[in-house]
Protein backbone atom coordinates (compact mmCIF):
# COMPACT_ATOMS: atom_id res chain seq x y z
CA UNK A 1 0.00 0.00 0.00
CA UNK A 2 1.35 3.27 -0.72
CA UNK A 3 0.59 6.78 1.13
CA UNK A 4 0.00 10.26 0.01
CA UNK A 5 1.33 12.91 2.46
CA UNK A 6 0.99 16.84 1.06
CA UNK A 7 0.35 19.84 2.74
CA UNK A 8 0.35 22.48 0.00
CA UNK A 9 0.06 20.20 -2.95
CA UNK A 10 1.03 17.24 -5.49
CA UNK A 11 1.82 19.52 -8.07
CA UNK A 12 3.73 16.68 -9.93
CA UNK A 13 0.71 15.23 -10.53
CA UNK A 14 -1.14 18.51 -11.65
CA UNK A 15 -3.64 17.65 -8.59
CA UNK A 16 -3.38 20.41 -5.85
CA UNK A 17 -4.32 18.96 -2.11
CA UNK A 18 -7.63 20.31 -0.35
CA UNK A 19 -5.66 23.12 1.77
CA UNK A 20 -5.34 22.11 5.49
CA UNK A 21 -6.05 24.95 8.32
CA UNK A 22 -2.74 26.21 10.54
CA UNK A 23 -4.58 24.29 13.46
CA UNK A 24 -3.94 21.45 11.20
CA UNK A 25 -0.54 22.13 10.02
CA UNK A 26 0.41 22.86 13.39
CA UNK A 27 -0.95 19.30 14.66
CA UNK A 28 1.41 17.60 11.85
CA UNK A 29 4.39 19.20 13.12
CA UNK A 30 3.68 18.26 17.05
CA UNK A 31 3.48 15.02 16.71
CA UNK A 32 6.23 14.56 14.22
CA UNK A 33 8.15 16.47 17.36
CA UNK A 34 6.36 14.03 19.65
CA UNK A 35 7.73 11.11 18.05
CA UNK A 36 11.00 12.31 17.31
CA UNK A 37 11.49 12.85 20.98
CA UNK A 38 10.04 10.15 21.59
CA UNK A 39 12.42 7.85 19.67
CA UNK A 40 15.58 9.73 21.63
CA UNK A 41 14.03 8.61 24.93
CA UNK A 42 14.27 5.16 24.69
CA UNK A 43 17.33 5.17 22.39
CA UNK A 44 18.83 7.15 25.34
CA UNK A 45 17.35 3.69 27.21
CA UNK A 46 19.07 1.55 24.69
CA UNK A 47 15.77 0.36 23.30
CA UNK A 48 14.56 0.36 19.82
CA UNK A 49 11.02 1.92 18.64
CA UNK A 50 9.23 -0.12 15.65
CA UNK A 51 6.82 1.01 13.72
CA UNK A 52 3.64 -0.76 15.33
CA UNK A 53 4.85 1.48 18.65
CA UNK A 54 3.57 4.41 17.39
CA UNK A 55 -0.15 3.34 16.83
CA UNK A 56 -0.04 3.26 20.89
CA UNK A 57 -0.47 6.24 23.55
CA UNK A 58 0.94 8.61 23.97
CA UNK A 59 1.42 8.93 19.95
CA UNK A 60 -1.35 7.22 18.77
CA UNK A 61 -1.15 7.43 15.47
CA UNK A 62 -3.42 6.19 13.12
CA UNK A 63 -2.02 3.02 10.66
CA UNK A 64 -2.43 5.13 7.19
CA UNK A 65 -0.32 7.61 9.00
CA UNK A 66 2.49 5.95 10.19
CA UNK A 67 4.75 6.03 6.66
CA UNK A 68 4.24 9.45 6.16
CA UNK A 69 4.96 10.71 9.34
CA UNK A 70 8.18 9.01 9.73
CA UNK A 71 8.79 10.52 6.03
CA UNK A 72 7.85 13.75 7.08
CA UNK A 73 10.20 12.62 10.51
CA UNK A 74 13.21 12.12 8.29
CA UNK A 75 12.60 15.33 6.36
CA UNK A 76 13.21 17.38 9.37
CA UNK A 77 16.80 18.69 10.28
CA UNK A 78 16.20 18.69 13.81
CA UNK A 79 15.48 15.15 13.99
CA UNK A 80 18.37 14.20 11.57
CA UNK A 81 19.89 11.94 14.31
CA UNK A 82 16.84 10.07 13.47
CA UNK A 83 17.39 6.78 11.34
CA UNK A 84 14.79 4.55 10.01
CA UNK A 85 15.64 0.81 9.48
CA UNK A 86 13.31 -1.41 7.53
CA UNK A 87 13.64 -4.78 8.66
CA UNK A 88 11.66 -8.03 7.53
CA UNK A 89 8.23 -7.32 8.81
CA UNK A 90 8.25 -4.01 10.79
CA UNK A 91 9.94 -0.67 10.73
CA UNK A 92 12.60 0.53 13.22
CA UNK A 93 13.46 3.82 14.66
CA UNK A 94 16.37 4.74 16.25
CA UNK A 95 18.42 7.93 17.17
CA UNK A 96 22.57 7.85 16.35
CA UNK A 97 23.22 10.15 19.23
CA UNK A 98 22.44 7.54 21.42
CA UNK A 99 23.00 4.03 19.49
CA UNK A 100 25.22 3.19 16.74
CA UNK A 101 24.00 1.72 13.43
CA UNK A 102 26.06 -1.71 14.11
CA UNK A 103 24.50 -2.00 17.78
CA UNK A 104 20.98 -0.74 16.39
CA UNK A 105 21.80 -3.66 13.16
CA UNK A 106 22.67 -6.58 16.13
CA UNK A 107 19.59 -5.10 18.13
CA UNK A 108 17.05 -5.75 14.99
CA UNK A 109 18.67 -9.32 13.83
CA UNK A 110 17.93 -10.07 17.31
CA UNK A 111 14.78 -8.87 17.45
CA UNK A 112 13.67 -10.80 14.07
CA UNK A 113 15.32 -13.79 15.20
CA UNK A 114 17.63 -13.87 12.18
CA UNK A 115 20.45 -15.68 14.46
CA UNK A 116 22.77 -16.63 11.38
CA UNK A 117 23.08 -13.04 10.50
CA UNK A 118 23.38 -12.00 14.16
CA UNK A 119 26.54 -14.17 14.87
CA UNK A 120 27.97 -14.60 11.27
CA UNK A 121 27.68 -10.02 11.08
CA UNK A 122 29.32 -10.26 14.17
CA UNK A 123 32.01 -12.58 13.86
CA UNK A 124 33.40 -11.12 10.84
CA UNK A 125 33.20 -7.36 12.06
CA UNK A 126 35.05 -8.13 15.16
CA UNK A 127 37.72 -10.34 13.03
CA UNK A 128 37.81 -7.56 10.27
CA UNK A 129 38.02 -4.15 12.39
CA UNK A 130 39.76 -5.21 15.54
CA UNK A 131 40.78 -7.94 14.91
CA UNK A 132 39.78 -10.34 17.07
CA UNK A 133 37.50 -13.76 17.48
CA UNK A 134 34.53 -13.91 18.72
CA UNK A 135 34.04 -15.93 22.55
CA UNK A 136 30.93 -17.72 22.11
CA UNK A 137 29.81 -16.14 25.42
CA UNK A 138 29.15 -12.68 24.24
CA UNK A 139 25.88 -14.06 21.92
CA UNK A 140 24.37 -14.40 25.74
CA UNK A 141 24.66 -11.63 26.93
CA UNK A 142 22.35 -8.43 25.67
CA UNK A 143 21.31 -7.61 22.86
CA UNK A 144 21.82 -11.15 22.00
CA UNK A 145 20.40 -12.80 24.74
CA UNK A 146 20.68 -16.27 23.43
CA UNK A 147 20.51 -19.20 25.91
CA UNK A 148 23.76 -21.71 25.84
CA UNK A 149 21.28 -24.45 24.09
CA UNK A 150 19.79 -21.89 21.53
CA UNK A 151 23.23 -21.15 20.34
CA UNK A 152 24.88 -24.22 19.61
CA UNK A 153 21.58 -25.22 17.92
CA UNK A 154 21.94 -22.16 15.83
CA UNK A 155 25.89 -22.22 15.41
CA UNK A 156 25.83 -26.37 14.42
CA UNK A 157 23.11 -25.22 11.64
CA UNK A 158 25.28 -22.48 10.69
CA UNK A 159 28.61 -24.51 10.31
CA UNK A 160 27.01 -26.84 7.38
CA UNK A 161 26.35 -23.96 5.70
CA UNK A 162 28.48 -23.43 2.42
CA UNK A 163 27.92 -19.49 2.55
CA UNK A 164 29.39 -19.27 6.36
CA UNK A 165 32.16 -21.18 5.81
CA UNK A 166 34.44 -18.51 6.38
CA UNK A 167 33.62 -19.16 10.18
CA UNK A 168 35.78 -21.11 12.15
CA UNK A 169 36.42 -22.16 15.59
CA UNK A 170 39.36 -21.84 18.12
CA UNK A 171 39.79 -23.35 22.05
CA UNK A 172 42.24 -21.79 24.35
CA UNK A 173 43.38 -23.81 26.56
CA UNK A 174 40.75 -23.71 28.94
CA UNK A 175 38.35 -25.09 26.18
CA UNK A 176 36.48 -21.70 25.69
CA UNK A 177 35.13 -21.65 22.15
CA UNK A 178 35.87 -19.06 19.76
CA UNK A 179 34.52 -18.14 16.15
CA UNK A 180 37.09 -15.56 14.14
CA UNK A 181 36.36 -15.21 9.72
CA UNK A 182 39.30 -16.77 8.19
CA UNK A 183 38.76 -14.01 5.36
CA UNK A 184 39.88 -11.41 7.95
CA UNK A 185 42.40 -13.40 10.20
CA UNK A 186 44.83 -16.47 10.29
CA UNK A 187 43.78 -19.03 12.87
CA UNK A 188 47.19 -18.72 14.74
CA UNK A 189 46.27 -15.59 15.72
CA UNK A 190 42.87 -16.16 16.35
CA UNK A 191 44.18 -19.05 18.49
CA UNK A 192 46.31 -16.40 20.28
CA UNK A 193 44.29 -13.63 21.32
CA UNK A 194 41.98 -16.34 22.81
CA UNK A 195 44.23 -17.76 24.69
CA UNK A 196 45.42 -14.47 26.12
CA UNK A 197 42.02 -13.36 26.84
CA UNK A 198 40.82 -16.56 28.73
CA UNK A 199 44.12 -17.76 30.47
CA UNK A 200 47.38 -15.78 30.39
CA UNK A 201 45.41 -11.76 31.10
CA UNK A 202 44.53 -13.78 34.18
CA UNK A 203 48.34 -14.72 35.07
CA UNK A 204 49.71 -11.28 33.79
CA UNK A 205 47.24 -8.90 35.20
Amino acid sequence: MSYEFNITGDSENGNEAEPISLDEAEEVKDIVALIGNFVRDKSSEGQLVNGEELLEEPLSVEVEDIIPTIEELRLREDFSDIIMYKGKEKIYLYSEKFITPNYANIMITAEEKDFFKMIVDTVRQESRIYPRPTSVNLFRKAPFNMSKDEFFKVYNQLKRKEEYEDIKEVKASNDAIYLYSDEFMKKAHARSIAEWIEVESEQNP
